[in-house]
């Protein structure tokens, strides 16, 4: 459910969206755990770090993440699921997808 109610934070309006909402739900767990995390990274990845703290904050989120495992990740997820074209849409559709949509 918590993944579920991430992934809506991830959405904005826009024509896929039903359908985005519809293979999230479908998805194998891994790959719905491995779309919130990219998201996460997205969206860590575009804040600016103004002082010392929050070049903390930054860091230490995209570590706790695992940020520079991302797109090894996603290679991995994609070798996994190759005959699970749903499941490649899905990666690719949400690529660029932060927590903030």
């Amino acid at each position: 459910m918590l993944l579920l109610l991430a992934a809506a934070t991830m959405m904005s309006a826009y024509p896929d969206e039903g359908r985005v909402r519809r293979e999230m739900r479908a998805a194998p767990r891994p790959v719905r755990e491995f779309l919130v995390r990219r998201a996460g990274c997205n969206h860590w990845g575009g804040e600016e770090a103004y002082d010392a703290d929050r070049a903390r904050q930054i860091a230490e989120a995209a570590r706790m993440l695992r940020c520079n495992w991302i797109d090894l990740d996603e290679r991995r997820l994609k070798r996994r699921y190759a005959k699970l074209p749903r499941v490649i849409w899905l990666l690719k559709k949400t690529r660029d997808w932060d927590t903030m949509r």
